[in-house]
């Protein structure tokens, strides 16, 4: 059995587990050296004095306390993407911070994204998980990019557009580092004028790449633009399908369905069926047809096999899915069968 060294959040960190390297804390000092033994006790002290991860000694493949961590796991994805989401916070918090933006941790981030170019299925079940209000914005911005990636995939891109795609998607939101914490995390509807300045985010984000020799013009313009409308009902400028750029098209699809299908401290999920639903028929001349066909078709085969509850109160599996009406599949409940497109009363009512 051949003995790795992977990098863990301290989270996904298991009694029994050693450790790869010295641990340090954040003032420097050591905490543990390498090769030691953890225990609960341990795991528990380095979450109290903010170690948020370590590197430890894991067999490959390994499944220890019920996990398997050998590569194409479900497991596995999950360390890397907390690894990717917590590598976004520190980006981001370092811009907050008044610090120009680290192009070479963007673009770390951006390869490990690209990297997962074959886990359509991990990506789609890891982006319903629930995000707390304070965390929402690392979280959301590393769905979009994964999402963004995989529709830059099924729209055929080439390998220099997805890298750049997912770059814009990582950071269509970064320009929310400027905005104040107590109109980006106010649990509950913004005043007209809070909403405006929350609107601004899109210029910042746009400010704090566009000096970047690193960053392409294209990614920048996809940053300020994520929030145009095909109809010119977007901002901040209000332009029109022709005049927004591809990268912004896909990214304003990822967003959409990202933020209508996350769990936030004041707001319930919609069911992905309910956010097909809209997306297809409450979209028309907000959304590019050609990007969204695309991202539709692909992403709800995903969906089969899901398990769901009906407003019967039944519980069943979705089997297929009615293209002309996405949020009304066939489910199957023990030996029967249920279009829920044809009956007046049957209706998905969660999504388990």
């Amino acid at each position: 059995m051949v003995t790795k060294k992977m990098l863990l959040p301290i989270e996904l960190v298991n009694p029994g587990m050693k450790t790869a390297e010295v641990v340090f804390n954040k003032q420097g000092n050591v905490m543990l050296w390498d090769g030691v033994a953890l225990d609960g006790n341990t795991i528990q002290r380095l979450k109290n004095v903010g170690v948020d991860e370590i590197y430890v000694q894991l067999d490959e493949p390994q499944e220890m306390s019920g996990f398997d961590y050998s590569q194409d796991s479900p497991e596995h994805f999950k360390i890397e993407y907390e690894h990717d989401l917590n590598s976004t916070k520190q980006l981001f918090q370092a811009i907050s911070s008044g610090r120009n933006i680290d192009v070479e941790a963007a673009n770390t981030i951006v390869g490990s994204i690209v990297h997962k170019s074959e886990s359509n299925r991990n990506i789609i079940d890891t982006i319903t998980q629930v995000r707390s209000i304070d965390e929402y914005t690392y979280y959301h911005s590393v769905n979009v990019s994964l999402l963004s990636m995989i529709i830059g995939k099924w729209l055929r891109l080439d390998e220099y557009h997805i890298r750049n795609l997912t770059q814009a998607a990582l950071l269509h939101d970064v320009g929310k580092t400027r905005i104040p914490l107590q109109i980006l995390n106010k649990p509950g509807k913004l005043t007209e004028s809070e909403f405006n300045e929350m609107k601004r985010h899109s210029e910042y984000g746009y400010s704090i790449v566009k000096n970047s020799a690193e960053i392409s013009p294209e990614v920048a313009k996809a940053i300020l633009t994520h929030h145009e409308k095909e109809d010119g009902s977007g901002y901040p400028m209000g332009i029109t399908g022709n005049k927004i750029n591809l990268y912004s098209k896909i990214i304003t699809v990822a967003d959409i369905f990202d933020a209508m299908t996350a769990n936030r401290s004041y707001k319930s999920k919609d069911t992905p069926f309910k956010v097909f639903e809209l997306m297809q028929h409450g979209s028309f001349g907000i959304l590019d047809p050609i990007v969204l066909k695309v991202f539709l078709d692909n992403i709800t085969t995903y969906y089969i096999g899901s398990k769901v509850l009906l407003n019967t109160g039944e519980q069943g599996n979705v089997v297929f899915m009615n293209k002309s009406n996405l949020s009304r599949p066939v489910v199957q409940v023990d030996d029967r069968y249920i279009d829920t497109s044809v009956s007046k009363i049957v209706r998905i009512k969660e999504f388990l």
